[in-house]
């Protein structure tokens, strides 16, 4: 095993042993907040002024929520793929 997969390895165990709840609100929260900003700009870029407040907390919850845990859940799996191949070629 090379370094870098030595690296990921050791990294995803000490991810997966803290629960997949966790890793989806810690990777998922990041990930959403960035949908949110990309869609903010992307939706109302020349329009600042029109963003109600509701508006506003809908899309960062359904951004963290939906898009977040979408990302953590399939990277979770993604990883943990990942990581029972390199255990299983060593």
């Amino acid at each position: 095993m090379n370094e870098a997969d030595k690296k990921f390895v050791d990294n995803w165990e000490k991810n997966k042993s803290q629960g997949k709840a966790k890793y989806i609100i810690k990777h998922g929260v990041g990930f959403g907040i960035i949908i949110f900003a990309v869609n903010l700009v992307i939706n109302y870029w020349d329009k600042w002024g029109q963003i109600s407040n509701t508006d506003f907390f809908v899309q960062l919850m359904i951004s963290i929520v939906v898009g977040g845990g979408i990302y953590g859940f399939f990277s979770w799996h993604l990883n943990d793929y990942i990581y029972r191949k390199k255990i299983k070629d060593n």
